[in-house]
């Protein structure tokens, strides 16, 4: 059989196809494979680990851990796939700013020292309320650690063994050893009227004028087989004892934070992928009142969702209690707060509520005095005791909320579903609106009866020469109203015809921003806070002067925030939990 030159070429021309269709198959599954791992679209998911490795240095006593469970530039890289062109640029600058933050007056360069060798996790600790405590004579010395894991340990080793020669070249005080198998540097500086630490020691980001710490400690180590993990750290410290301690913590499990049983019971709870991880254990009331729950420590996991951060947190308590969420749509309270309010409370069972926070702030001296005096202010500017004569006959729903007001003191509603108590309670108004010689008189206000508790004022823009205006005027100091099963009370007549009128024309629940603001949470749960940052920013930082601290020390943050939702999502084995979404611009 003899086969003709044009079969032959034929069949070199398939046999090249196919091996071509198989190589670009080939290429086509390593590309896919290597943009299902690189990309950073896979960050809102979580990121490469659930639980910070470093756990394992940090004592179970330590009273925080935080954890940054990502690269810091792929979270850059995902910032920038959402940024709109023209935002680019300007948070490539954010990004860049905080790293310079973070390291200014080290003489270190992130670029340059930093980035060849960082990995996937960054967590920082305060270790211990005094790491050299028999040492009488200079005060509490808080110890710090900080963790760096590394993905390339040659290069990590360079750094450490690079910025040592410097510092020995500059100053004579630096000194080195081996403890237990890893070579510790270390510089040390005698600390004259010493002061209180403070936990920006490593984190320079609203303090400018900060540097590293008198006493500075350095360490590189590989990942223990008996912690489970095989990654390498740089660990940084303000004393070398820290360091040592957090060697000796690897050494013994039990030591250590990953055999917390609080610990371990909080992480089962937050079950969302994650970027972050934040652990606390919340200080111990030091009388002998007991209260029959305490909350024990505190976590949180934060996630990347496409609108902004979406936290999960869980809070160990001393109880064993389950509790699931009673609601699986907003309350209908919410009908009567005007889509502009800036900020809103909603649930049911305000008495249960009141109940569960007087137990949880008990155990804390600066909390408990903090919301007495709060209760007592109100108690005196009013007349009106909160617990009893409000919060014990709401055990419905109930809507608070802030609404714009045409005076700088912004007006409130509070809109609560009626209960066998409830005329009672509201006779009780009646009797220390009287007491106060305040006025009580109805009126109707879209088509509804209104009950207003008025005092008589002298005008002060009254004119003895040109009378069109009263004298006297009459100051609205509460109105209420009976609308179906609610009792809604307003600071004002406006903010009352706000009410009656979201009703009619479309409340917070029409609101798309609010909306979206809760979209993210889960459907069940026992109701929101609803914070619009832009809107309620000027109120807020009037009421609450640390505020602006707080805003300078996080600013990236909060001038991309755009609002704030929480919502509480029941309780497991005496375990609350609750989750927590920060929507950015």
């Amino acid at each position: 059989m003899v086969i003709s030159p044009c079969f032959m070429k034929l069949r070199s021309f398939f046999s090249f196809l196919i091996a071509g269709v198989l190589a670009l198959l080939a290429l086509s599954a390593g590309g896919f494979y290597w943009l299902s791992t690189k990309t950073p679209l896979n960050l809102l998911a979580g990121g490469p680990t659930t639980t910070p490795a470093a756990a394992v240095f940090v004592s179970k006593q330590s009273p925080v851990l935080v954890s940054m469970l990502v690269n810091p530039d792929r979270l850059e890289a995902l910032r920038q796939i959402f940024a709109s062109p023209e935002e680019r640029s300007r948070s490539h600058a954010e990004f860049e700013q905080i790293k310079k933050s973070f390291l200014v007056n080290t003489g270190l360069d992130y670029s340059r020292d930093i980035q060849p060798w960082i990995g996937d996790e960054i967590t920082f600790a305060t270790t211990t309320p005094d790491f050299d405590d028999r040492e009488l004579n200079n005060g509490k010395q808080t110890g710090f650690l900080l963790a760096v894991s590394s993905q390339n340990a040659d290069r990590s080793q360079e750094f450490l063994t690079s910025y040592w020669q410097k510092e020995s070249r500059k100053e004579k005080t630096v000194q080195s050893e081996v403890y237990k198998g890893v070579k510790i540097y270390y510089k040390e500086s005698p600390i004259t009227n010493p002061k209180k630490d403070s936990i920006w020691s490593f984190n320079s980001l609203s303090l400018p004028n900060s540097t590293l710490p008198p006493s500075f400690a350095t360490a590189a180590i590989g990942g223990s087989s008996d912690s489970g993990s095989n990654s390498s750290f740089v660990l940084f410290a303000n004393s070398p004892n820290v360091l040592r301690d957090a060697i000796d913590n690897v050494e013994s499990a039990n030591r250590n934070l990953n055999n917390s049983p609080n610990y371990q019971k909080a992480l089962q709870q937050l079950t969302q992928g994650r970027i972050a991880l934040g652990f606390v254990n919340l200080p111990q009331p030091a009388t002998e009142k007991n209260p029959q729950v305490s909350p024990n420590s505190l976590a949180v996991a934060i996630g990347v969702n496409r609108r902004g951060l979406l936290a999960q947190t869980a809070l160990v308590t001393s109880g064993d209690k389950t509790a699931i969420p009673t609601l699986s749509a907003p309350v209908q309270a919410l009908q009567y707060i005007p889509s502009a309010s800036p900020f809103t409370v909603a649930s049911t069972d305000l008495r249960n509520f009141w109940t569960d926070l007087s137990s949880a702030v008990s155990t804390n001296a600066e909390a408990s005095k903090l919301v007495d005096r709060a209760i007592a202010d109100i108690q005196q500017n009013s007349g009106v005791n909160l617990p009893q004569d409000i919060f014990n006959w709401v055990q419905g729903e109930y809507a608070l909320a802030v609404v714009p007001s045409s005076s700088n003191t912004p007006d409130w509603i509070f809109a609560a579903e009626k209960s066998a108590d409830a005329q009672k309670a509201i006779d009780k108004l009646d009797e220390i609106a009287r007491s106060k010689e305040y006025s009580i008189g109805n009126f109707t206000l879209r088509n509804q009866k209104i009950t207003a508790w008025t005092q008589l004022t002298t005008s002060q823009s009254y004119d003895v020469k040109n009378k069109s205006k009263s004298a006297i005027e009459t100051e609205a100091k509460g109105v209420r109203a009976t609308v179906g099963k609610y009792e809604i009370f307003t600071t004002s007549v406006e903010a009352m015809d706000a009410a009656l009128k979201a009703a009619e024309t479309g409340s917070l629940v029409a609101n798309q921003d609010f909306q979206t603001s809760i979209e993210p949470l889960p459907p069940a749960n026992d109701g929101y806070f609803y914070l619009d940052w832009p809107s309620s920013r000027a109120i807020w930082e009037k009421q609450i002067p640390l505020l602006r601290l707080i805003e300078l020390s996080a600013r990236p943050l909060f001038d991309h925030l755009r609002s704030l939702t929480v919502t509480s999502t029941g309780e497991v084995a005496g375990i609350r939990k609750a989750t927590v979404f920060m929507r950015l611009n």
